[in-house]
């Protein structure tokens, strides 16, 4: 096997692993993210119940104060745990552009012609800045994360605030 030959395979092999690990963190992000809020949803409306069954306000109050530091505790543990993963998948994402990046200034060298395709070969749904500023990046800044983190905090936020707000109407 020849250097030109194994590098080849080399490059292909972690472009198909790096692809492979971004779906693998969307799946985990995904189920990690119903998970919750089916749990969340769950012990609330369980725990509700037990509120209406209990006539006594004592055991009324100490039910809601019990719901919401659990709610609170399972919220930022998930949240916790999903934006890791988000972290980790897009380093992936800024290290397969990059490889892409890299390929591509191979390829133009030997086909000049091939300049228009240097987009279509970055992760489109995740690139957020134009080519000059990729280049400048050290940071996973440009790469949709802060999108990413902002969907997070709806997911785990969101139904706290629900809960809040429902509690306070006792």
């Amino acid at each position: 096997m020849d250097i030109q030959t194994l590098f080849e395979s080399t490059i292909k092999f972690e472009m198909e692993g790096k692809n492979q690990a971004i779906h693998e963190y969307d799946k985990m992000i995904w189920n990690l993210r119903i998970g919750y809020l089916t749990i969340f949803f769950s012990a609330f409306s369980i725990l509700l119940k037990s509120v209406i069954d209990k006539g006594s306000l004592c055991q009324k109050d100490l039910i809601l104060d019990l719901v919401k530091i659990l709610a609170i505790m399972i919220s930022i543990g998930a949240l916790f745990v999903d934006s890791n993963y988000v972290w980790r998948k897009y380093k992936v994402i800024k290290a397969i552009n990059a490889l892409y990046r890299e390929i591509f200034k191979l390829a133009v060298i030997k086909e000049p012609d091939l300049k228009g395709f240097k987009n279509l070969l970055l992760i489109s749904g995740t690139t957020d800045v134009n080519d000059q500023d990729i280049e400048k990046l050290d940071r996973l800044k440009g790469t949709g994360i802060i999108r990413e983190f902002f969907v997070c905090l709806l997911i785990y936020l969101v139904p706290l605030i629900i809960v809040y707000f429902g509690f306070s109407l006792f």
